[in-house]
C-alpha cells in the first residue's frame, strides 16, 4: 500500500493544466458531483463470496455499508475494493487511529491495493472539477456469531403438572402458547405470551380424563377429539364446546392441510378405518381407507410448505390399529395420496412412540427418545421427511441438561415484534422453538426448554 500525498496533488494539477492548454478550440466536460455510486469487493480463492457483498448508503448519506452482513468468520483485513462515483478526479483513504480520529497520511485509491476493513475507513473523493469533494465512511459488516448454531436454554420456571397422564403444548393464532395437562381428574392449563412468563388458567367444557395428544389448531380455533363420536373446539383455549358425529368415531386428528382439518376415523357400519376432512370442523367428508402400517395414535405430525410450492405433511411413528409400534414416515401433499418414505429409507429407525415434530428453517426437526438405548432422540430432515440425520454436532445438539423423554411437545412460537432498520419499521418473528414437558417411565417432566437458530435473530435473512 502506498501512502503518497504528492501523487494525488500531481494528478489534480495535471487535469487543470491539460484543461488550460486545450484553449478555446476544445472543451473538457467536468462535474462538481463526487457522489458515491457503488462499491464491490474482488473475490479470491480463500474468500470467493466477497464479490456477493452489496453496499449502499446508510440513512445518514455518509456511510457506505453492507446491510446484509458477510458470512461468519469472513476475513476483511486484506480486501481489494473497487469504488464507483458519479465523477472522480481521484480519491484517498484515511485510516482510523482511535474513536473518530483518523491518520493524517493517506493512501490513494488505485483499486490495486489491499485494504483492511476491520475498522471503519474514511474515503475522500474529488469530483472532476478538482474542487468539490465528499467524505464517506466505509463500514463492512461481518456476522459476529455462527448463524447456523442452535442456542438452547432452560426457561427458569417449571409448570406444575403433578402426575399428568397426558400433556400438550400448542400455539393459538401465533400470539398465545398454551400448556395443557390432564391428571386423570381435570384438564388444567397454563398460558404465555412470550414463553417465559406463564399464568395458570381455568379450562371448562372438557370431560374427565380427556386425552390431549391430538389437539390441533385450525381456523383460529383449537380442536380435540376423544376415541369416540365427540369433537371439542375452543376459540380462546379456555372454554370448550362439543360437537357430535354419528356415522363414524374419531381415532385421532392428524393436521391442517390445504384449508382442511384431517382426521383418522372408524366407520360404524363396518369398523373400517378411513381418512376424513372438514372445512369447518363440523361437517365431515370420509375418503379412502388408511394404508397398512399407518398410525392411529401417539404419532408425530406436521404440515409445512413444500419445495414444490404446495403444502405438504408428514406423519411419523405411532401405534398401528393393532397396537404395533411403527417406525414409518408417511408423506402427503393432499391428504389422499400417501407415500411411505421408510420403505426406501430407514434413517428414521428407533423413533420412539410419543415423539414431536416441527417445521423450522425449511427443515423438519423431530424430538423424542430412542427405543434401543433410552438416549435423547433428535433428528433433522432437509428433504421433507425422506431422510433423517442425527443432530450430533455442537451446532445443533440439545443441551446436556435436557433428559431423554417421550411425549414432550415441540412447537415454534412466532409472536411478532417491531424493529427499526434504516428508519423503517421492520416486522420480525421470534421463531423460537419450545420443548415442554414429557415423561420417561414413571417420571413426568414439566420443564421448559427453548432454542433458536442464530440466523433467525438477524433482521436481514
Amino acid at each position: 500500500m502506498k501512502f503518497n500525498q504528492f501523487k494525488l496533488t500531481f494528478f489534480l494539477f495535471s487535469i487543470i493544466l491539460l484543461s488550460s492548454c486545450l484553449g478555446t478550440t476544445s472543451s473538457v466536460t467536468t462535474s462538481s458531483d463526487p457522489s458515491f455510486v457503488s462499491l464491490t469487493f474482488a473475490a479470491n480463492d480463500s474468500i470467493p463470496y466477497l464479490s456477493t457483498a452489496k453496499f449502499t448508503l446508510d440513512a445518514d448519506g455518509m456511510t457506505i455499508v453492507n446491510v446484509d452482513s458477510l458470512p461468519y468468520k469472513t476475513r476483511v483485513d486484506s480486501v481489494y475494493p473497487t469504488f464507483s462515483f458519479t465523477s472522480t478526479a481521484g480519491a484517498k483513504f484515511y485510516f482510523p487511529l482511535s474513536g473518530y480520529k483518523y491518520k493524517k497520511d493517506s493512501a490513494i485509491v488505485t483499486g490495486k491495493d489491499t485494504i483492511d476493513f476491520r475498522q471503519i475507513v474514511r474515503i475522500k473523493n474529488y469530483a472532476t472539477d478538482a474542487k468539490t469533494y465528499k467524505n464517506y465512511y466505509v463500514k463492512v459488516n461481518v456476522h459476529k456469531v455462527d448463524p447456523e448454531v442452535y442456542v438452547w436454554n432452560k426457561v427458569p420456571m417449571d409448570l406444575n403438572s403433578g402426575n399428568a397422564t397426558s400433556q400438550k403444548t400448542i400455539v393459538l393464532n401465533d400470539s398465545t402458547m398454551f400448556y395443557y395437562f390432564n391428571d386423570g381428574t381435570n384438564v388444567t392449563s397454563y398460558k404465555s405470551l412470550d414463553g417465559s412468563s406463564w399464568a395458570g388458567t381455568t379450562v371448562t367444557g372438557l370431560p374427565v380424563n380427556t386425552p390431549l395428544g391430538d389437539m390441533t389448531q385450525f381456523n383460529r380455533k383449537l380442536y380435540l377429539t376423544q376415541d369416540g363420536f365427540n369433537i371439542y373446539s375452543s376459540s380462546d383455549g379456555l372454554s370448550w364446546s362439543k360437537s357430535t358425529v354419528s356415522v363414524f368415531t374419531f381415532k385421532s386428528l392428524l393436521f391442517t392441510l390445504n384449508g382442511q382439518l384431517w382426521a383418522v376415523v372408524q366407520l360404524v357400519s363396518d369398523s373400517s378405518l378411513h381418512f376424513a376432512y372438514s372445512a369447518d370442523g363440523n361437517a365431515w367428508n370420509v375418503t379412502g381407507t388408511i394404508p397398512d402400517n399407518f398410525p392411529v395414535r401417539d404419532f408425530a405430525s406436521v404440515s409445512f410448505p413444500s419445495i414444490t410450492g404446495k403444502t405438504g405433511a408428514v406423519v411419523l411413528g405411532g401405534f398401528s390399529p393393532t397396537g404395533a409400534v411403527l417406525h414409518n414416515s408417511w408423506s402427503t401433499e393432499d391428504g389422499l395420496y400417501w407415500v411411505d418414505f421408510s420403505s426406501e429409507n430407514h434413517t428414521l429407525d428407533t423413533l420412539a412412540i410419543g415423539a414431536s415434530v416441527i417445521s423450522y428453517d425449511n427443515k423438519l426437526l423431530v424430538f423424542g427418545r430412542r427405543t434401543d438405548n433410552g438416549m435423547t432422540h433428535y433428528k433433522i430432515s432437509k428433504d421433507q421427511g425422506l431422510s433423517w440425520k442425527t443432530a450430533d454436532t455442537l451446532r445443533n445438539r440439545l443441551p446436556s441438561g435436557y433428559l431423554p423423554r417421550s411425549y414432550q411437545t415441540a412447537v415454534v412460537f412466532k409472536p411478532r415484534t417491531y424493529n427499526t432498520l434504516d428508519s423503517k419499521d421492520v416486522i420480525t418473528e421470534s421463531n423460537r422453538i419450545f420443548i415442554i414437558g414429557g415423561k420417561s417411565g414413571s417420571t413426568v417432566y414439566s420443564d421448559i426448554w427453548t432454542g433458536k437458530l442464530n440466523r433467525k435473530s438477524f433482521l436481514i435473512q
